[in-house]
């Protein structure tokens, strides 16, 4: 992945999307063993340095155990460490990956966590600079950017106060049909709108002008 994020090589993979975990650990050591067992769990395919940021590509669809494992290997290795999880990235736009690290270089790393993902880094760019959100947009929404009735079901779903019954009346859809659409936004960006501030960073990435 070296080669191709930095130094304008091929992509090294055939899948389209990618994910990756940020390490950094507070000490400033790699602590070898703990990226090595946690690349095992996450079956990362890649890993590489950038000064003190330690990143694990991989293409698991679901994220959510993540956080345990990280926050239970760390109590386990006795490592003061945190971390930061990306949705998919489309590796069709190498410009995805740098704009998601240098925003969360810019808004993340001085805050106090130890497990951030897409929505905490949303959240901090509100609060910080809302209009530069615009940046994000594309690099967090990937295709659903440019899908109208997709944007149009999501915000009937905001507006119906995250209603999936109401919602489905609005737009003519089965109930279980929205369900799954819902699901399919989680996959594709890393935000669950069916909770509430996943939802406020949803409305901000689809109207901020």
């Amino acid at each position: 992945m070296k080669k191709y994020l930095f130094d304008n090589g091929n992509y090294p993979f055939p899948n389209r999307y990618y994910r990756f975990i940020l390490i950094n650990f507070k000490d400033g050591n790699n602590h070898r063993g703990f990226l090595n067992t946690l690349a095992e769990a996450i079956d990362a395919k890649d890993e590489l340095a950038v000064g003190d940021d330690y990143f694990l590509f991989h293409f698991n669809q679901e994220q959510s155990g993540i956080r345990e494992m990280f926050l239970s290997l760390s109590v386990d290795y006795g490592i003061i460490a945190r971390a930061f999880i990306s949705g998919k990235i489309d590796a069709r736009r190498v410009a995805a990956f740098h704009t998601v690290y240098e925003f969360y270089r810019e808004f993340l790393t001085k805050k106090s966590y130890q497990f951030a993902d897409v929505k905490d880094l949303l959240l901090e760019v509100i609060k910080g600079d809302v209009k530069r959100l615009k940046e994000l947009k594309r690099p967090i929404l990937n295709d659903i950017a440019d899908d109208s009735q997709m944007e149009k079901l999501i915000l009937s779903f905001l507006h119906n106060n995250l209603n999936v019954t109401k919602t489905a009346k609005d737009v003519y859809m089965h109930r279980n049909t929205v369900i799954n659409k819902l699901e399919h936004i989680k996959t594709e960006t890393g935000l669950n709108i069916q909770n509430f501030h996943d939802a406020l960073c949803m409305y901000w990435l689809l109207t901020v002008k």
